[in-house]
């Protein structure tokens, strides 16, 4: 059965006006228990106004990067989002579940694979994950994101994804596709 861990946020960091990335510390006794695949998610619960607040995000880690995080989108009335892209801060502790999840596929150094994702909005965030860990586990697998906005100002981890596009540039397409955008 999984319980719940204290984890200290280590960073928060801003990736859109409304989205922050919260990467956890996690405890080298406990580092076990939050390894991750690629497409799993965490469980985070903390107390708002007296009451317990539980939310499932997406990790947006690779597998390869030894670190935990996870990434929220505010969203109006959103109890949790709200708390944490306004009152979240660098080092306090948000309770979380070990990852969980099965969305993704096993990967093979042999492998030689076209895969294709699509996303939009904050659904890009297991995403980044699958892509960044299969490009990296797979040396012979390419990929195509499609991958729909309103706006570029509001595409989620687009500095990331332009420099994996740098790094794997024969490997990797992106397609950006905007609904709003002039």
């Amino acid at each position: 059965m999984s319980v719940f861990h204290p984890l200290k946020v280590k960073t928060i960091t801003r990736e859109t006006r409304d989205a922050v990335v919260l990467t956890f510390d996690v405890p080298k006794d406990l580092s076990e228990q939050y390894r991750y695949t690629q497409g799993q998610h965490l469980t985070l619960r903390t107390h708002i106004n007296d009451e317990e607040v539980r939310r499932s995000y997406s990790i947006c880690s690779s597998v390869h990067d030894n670190q935990l995080c996870v990434a929220i989108k505010k969203v109006p009335g959103g109890l949790f989002s709200d708390w944490a892209n306004s009152v979240l801060k660098t080092g306090d502790a948000v309770d979380v579940l070990p990852p969980t999840g099965h969305f993704n596929v096993p990967l093979s150094a042999q492998n030689e694979k076209h895969y294709a994702a699509f996303a939009a909005g904050s659904g890009i965030t297991p995403i980044i994950s699958i892509i960044k860990t299969t490009l990296q586990a797979e040396p012979n697998s390419r990929f195509t994101l499609v991958y729909g906005n309103r706006a570029s100002s509001t595409i989620m981890f687009k500095e990331a994804l332009e420099d994996l596009k740098d790094t794997y540039l024969e490997r990797l397409n992106l397609v950006f596709v905007m609904s709003r955008e002039q």
